[in-house]
């Protein structure tokens, strides 16, 4: 019995596959990942974060020094909130 499939050859790599992969790399190099949940967070310009709503609750002292750092500043709650933890040691 002869295959369906005679007429069609088998897949092969590319000649210039080495320059053009079409597999991810080997390594695991974390720093190519940004983490998301969705492919398009993941797989987004570095340099263009989308904005997203967080809610936290705080001391009402700790939002009123907030609300008067960002008043002395000229700038929102959201951006100094937003500095401090860009700002933030990781560990």
């Amino acid at each position: 019995m002869t295959s369906p499939h005679a007429d069609r050859p088998g897949l092969k790599k590319a000649p210039d596959a080495d320059v053009h992969p079409t597999t991810p790399p080997t390594s695991d190099d974390r720093s190519l990942r940004r983490l998301g949940a969705t492919t398009g967070d993941a797989i987004g310009m570095p340099d263009k974060d989308r904005l997203v709503s967080l809610e936290v609750q705080v001391p009402k002292s700790l939002r009123k020094s907030v609300r008067h750092e960002a008043e002395r500043r000229g700038v929102t709650v959201d951006d100094v909130v937003a500095e401090a933890l860009r700002n933030r040691p990781i560990h």
